[in-house]
């Protein structure tokens, strides 16, 4: 399956625009949105929360929260990484998760990296796919993916 257009390279505009959110412990309830009139771009950039985190705007940098939640207009360029991610919209990097969900419309370009994998009909994805035994060898990945720096741009 192929994506049909691929994002802009992470990391092309230095600028970043702020962004307050709330976030607390996954078990909460807390859900942490960033919204559809959002574009955040930086060099380095990390988003991280502990609990659910749903992006329906674009994000050029890395995210990583206990639940991820791409929404159908939510692009992301960059590591989405956590206990479980969602795909609805698009994506232009690896995911890391425990469990990843790719839904009908989503469009994904990157390797994947699971305990559990599932696809919707009418979902593209154009990568690797790679399941892990434990939650540890996933961690692995990640620690890996996290230090490999970035492509200058």
């Amino acid at each position: 399956m192929r994506l049909r257009s691929p994002s802009p390279d992470p990391g092309a505009n230095g600028a970043a625009d702020s962004v307050q959110h709330r976030t607390g412990p996954a078990d909460s309830g807390d859900k942490s949105i960033i919204g559809n009139d959002l574009r955040i771009i930086g060099q380095g950039l990390k988003i991280i929360s502990r609990g659910v985190l749903q992006i329906d705007g674009e994000i050029e940098g890395d995210v990583q929260a206990a639940e991820v939640i791409v929404g159908e207009l939510g692009k992301v360029s960059g590591l989405v990484a956590g206990q479980q991610v969602q795909v609805n919209g698009r994506v232009s990097g690896a995911i890391c998760a425990k469990t990843v969900t790719l839904r009908a419309k989503s469009e994904v370009e990157g390797d994947l990296h699971h305990m559990t994998l599932s696809l919707e009909r009418g979902a593209l994805f154009e990568g690797r796919s790679r399941r892990v035994a434990t939650e540890d060898d996933l961690n692995k990945v990640l620690t890996t993916r996290v230090a490999e720096p970035r492509r200058p741009s």
